[in-house]
């Protein structure tokens, strides 16, 4: 009995070590907010908002808590936008930057659409969350109130939507697609799984700090269960759910879906894309590589790759909604969202 006991408490006590150790070194850097992690890259000093070829028309609406989004519509000037494109910019960012990633689009004659997420830009703060760079329930919420501000707009209504994100903002788009039948089209550009990246970040991190061997000793499952207890710390520490994005996956088969990705992308790795597009188990889904691209920056990279991959996806959208579309659409312009945590 007592050498039973004794080796119970040791295993107890290496288990508490290792997930000591690990969430004091992997915690600041991976739930602490950090303004530079996720930020696109270089600076966008100059936009085109005042192009003679571009109208803006500012925007604001209500989210379901009561807080105010701002944003604008962005259409050509001098023709009737024939698509309309929802952009979801990333952490750190402000939709604004719309008008420089979708700029492509808006010469081919579409309409894009965007706003500031909460916490972000002009839009409201929610005196109860800190935002990072992890995809929670705020963002989902966000795009959902976007969206049911569009289909009230008689001008907007009519034209097919499709939804275009970056990073934290690509993950919002491919969660409200995955619930909501009407949107087809979904492009993203670092789009990633919470775990995942934990996981590719945590093994790149200890590799620059510790012994190979050391690291490699560390079962997976261990690392897994240190983010675990992280995220539930986090979820109450920052206000917030994280979405499980992983579980919405399979509910996407039947979307047609483009994958920008950097080649050179050590953010969210070229991996995490191909993690994604496993999972989805679909041949709908397509992967445009962007040589010599980081995170965020396939436009600053290969602006001519990147509007001719966006143009052509987009394109792809019927002209016209169908008529059960119109009114699934009527009846509920954003599915209810399941709770999923992440």
């Amino acid at each position: 009995m007592s050498w039973l006991f004794w080796c119970t408490l040791i295993a107890i006590t290496v288990e508490l070590v290792i997930q000591f150790c690990i969430i004091r070194a992997a915690y600041p850097l991976l739930f602490a907010p950090m303004p530079d992690r996720f930020n696109l890259a270089g600076t966008l000093t100059t936009l085109p908002e005042n192009d003679e070829s571009i109208k803006i028309e500012a925007v604001s609406f209500p989210t379901s808590n009561g807080l105010t989004l701002r944003g604008f519509l962005a259409t050509p000037e001098n023709c009737d936008p024939h698509r309309l494109i929802l952009f979801c910019h990333p952490f750190k960012s402000t939709g604004k930057i719309a008008l420089f990633q979708c700029r492509g689009l808006l010469d081919a004659g579409f309409a894009v659409f965007t706003f500031d997420f909460r916490n972000h830009g002009e839009s409201d703060t929610d005196p109860h969350y800190d935002s990072i760079h992890w995809l929670s329930n705020h963002e989902i919420s966000d795009v959902e109130a976007a969206i049911r501000y569009i289909r009230q707009q008689p001008q907007l209504n009519q034209l097919p939507l499709g939804l275009f994100g970056m990073s934290r903002g690509a993950g919002a788009a491919l969660a409200v697609a995955a619930q909501s039948p009407e949107i087809q089209f979904v492009a993203c550009e670092g789009a990633f799984l919470n775990e995942e990246l934990f996981l590719d970040h945590a093994i790149r991190w200890g590799e620059r700090f510790l012994p190979r061997l050391f690291i490699q000793l560390v079962p997976t499952s261990e690392v897994i269960r240190a983010f675990r207890l992280m995220i539930w710390y986090s979820q109450r520490r920052q206000g917030c759910r994280y979405i499980n994005l992983k579980s919405y996956l399979r509910s996407l088969k039947t979307r047609e879906l483009l994958f920008l990705v950097g080649e050179n992308d050590r953010s969210v790795v070229p991996r995490m894309t191909e993690l994604i597009v496993q999972k989805i188990q679909s041949s709908n889904a397509r992967v445009c590589l962007l040589p010599k691209a980081i995170h965020n920056a396939g436009r600053f990279t290969q602006p001519d790759q990147f509007d001719a991959a966006l143009i052509d996806f987009f394109s792809q959208m019927p002209l016209k909604l169908s008529q059960q579309t119109e009114s699934e659409f009527r009846s509920d312009p954003v599915s209810p969202f399941r709770k999923r945590s992440a």
